[in-house]
């Protein structure tokens, strides 16, 4: 599979026609040949993961992981839930007046989102253990791991903190009790599929070391461009603090409520910044296992055995799918009016086909609602709080992307930014606080 033709596709009408192909152009193959060389399961997980890959002859574990991850996290409640229980962490860490803007989202959050998944008993959350920055070693030497040639020598770090994180889930999963650990529906309805398919803790730990990179690899840079192409547009940065505070705070005089229930349906433009934040960040590539031939378009023949790729840094820079100023950081090209057009630019409006920070077709990444909104809370945590600027008072600059891995889409900034955060004018007296309800 890795050493075969590669098609790559770049228009959004053949990505379209791709994803309506998705028994014959598959991604599940990718799970099992690749899977194996980022989480290091054994052989006996390896033949557990090959059953009934594609569901050829009924039921396997990869799609029942799937369809369970997708149910669990397209339950609004749960995905309520781990949203407040992440910001209510972080709302307990009170970041300093003068901070390392990606270190201290990356603190934050690593800690606080995978508390709200995993529960108190949270490997990651245990300072003592350092699993936390084990992981973040993990992923960046994650490409060398992934050539699987003696990783102990090639990436002795990245393999040392693979090890530890397997340690300490391992531990976390021997301890866990359904319906008495208290963890997120997410975590449950792995548990109890890895408990049907007899994968023993070692091999479950492994697995969810693959796990924390879709829950943590692609969202903690995210967060970073969010927040910060926010303050670098003084407009924007006033529009969202309207918006919000228009939709989604309660006033009570010297108390204030953030209303995350409300967020997702009624904050559009903090919605749309996020979008047009992974339009321009997210520059990895969606990948398809050609399981048989397939004629895509009756004029393009993709051979058995072949790979496609489709990379999102052509498809979301694509004039043909977003206009003439593909460049610029317009989240009002993701706001519709009633008919369904872009109110930022004319009567344009972009082929969403082209679209595809969480993939497409039947592999739409289950999390993509808890990402959604685990963004927009946070976001909105910041900017409603606090004023920031960049501490050698020089005007904001957006750092370019340094591609770590091959395995995530959004990746980290070449350089961190120092930033001096000080509570709003006029909000300096102002309590906050947080709601699910």
């Amino acid at each position: 599979m890795l050493h075969g033709k590669v098609y790559v596709v770049t228009t959004p009408d053949l990505v379209n026609l791709v994803n309506r192909s998705s028994r014959a152009l598959a991604f599940n193959p990718f799970i099992a040949q690749v899977g194996k060389r980022i989480t290091g399961h054994n052989e006996a997980a390896g033949r557990i993961i090959q059953h009934n890959l594609n569901e050829e002859n009924g039921p396997g574990y990869v799609p029942e992981i799937h369809d369970g991850s997708v149910t669990a996290l397209a339950d609004a409640n749960s995905v309520l839930n781990m949203t407040y229980q992440m910001l209510r962490g972080i709302s307990d860490l009170e970041p300093g007046s003068e901070i390392n803007l990606f270190s201290w989202v990356q603190h934050a959050f690593t800690r606080c989102s995978t508390t709200a998944i995993y529960g108190p008993e949270n490997p990651l959350a245990q300072e003592d253990e350092g699993l936390a920055e084990a992981f973040w070693d993990f992923d960046k030497a994650l490409n060398l791991l992934m050539l699987d040639i003696f990783p102990n020598t090639l990436a002795p770090k990245a393999d040392s903190a693979r090890s530890k994180l397997g340690s300490g889930f391992q531990k976390y999963f021997e301890q866990y009790r359904p319906g008495v650990t208290e963890s997120s529906m997410y975590t449950l309805t792995r548990h109890s599929i890895n408990s049907k398919y007899r994968l023993d803790p070692w091999n479950a730990a492994r697995l969810e070391v693959g796990v924390l990179l879709g829950i943590l690899a692609n969202l903690v840079p995210a967060i970073f461009y969010t927040i910060v192409h926010i303050y670098h547009d003084e407009e924007l940065l006033s529009n969202i603090r309207e918006e919000l505070e228009s939709t989604s705070v309660i006033d009570s005089g010297t108390t204030r409520t953030l209303k995350i229930a409300t967020m997702r349906k009624n904050c559009n433009l903090l919605q749309a910044t996020f979008k047009e934040v992974l339009r321009h960040h997210a520059l990895g590539s969606s990948a398809r296992y050609v399981r048989e031939d397939v004629m895509l378009d009756n004029t393009y023949l993709l051979k058995k055995g072949m790979v496609v790729q489709m990379p999102m840094a052509v498809l979301h820079k694509s004039d043909s799918a977003w206009g003439n100023d593909t460049s610029s950081f317009r989240p009002s090209r993701f706001l519709k009016g009633g008919d369904g057009v872009d109110l930022g630019k004319g009567d344009f409006k972009p082929n969403l086909a082209a679209y595809r920070p969480f993939g497409g077709g039947t592999h739409l990444c289950p999390g993509r609602h808890l990402a959604t909104l685990e963004t927009m809370a946070l976001t909105a945590y910041i900017v409603l709080r606090f004023s920031m600027v960049p501490a050698d008072g020089k005007p904001w600059k957006i750092p370019r992307s340094k591609q770590e891995s091959l395995a995530t889409n959004v990746f980290p900034p070449e350089h961190d930014i120092r930033v001096r955060l000080a509570k709003r004018e006029g909000y300096e007296n102002v309590q906050w606080e947080l709601s699910a309800s």
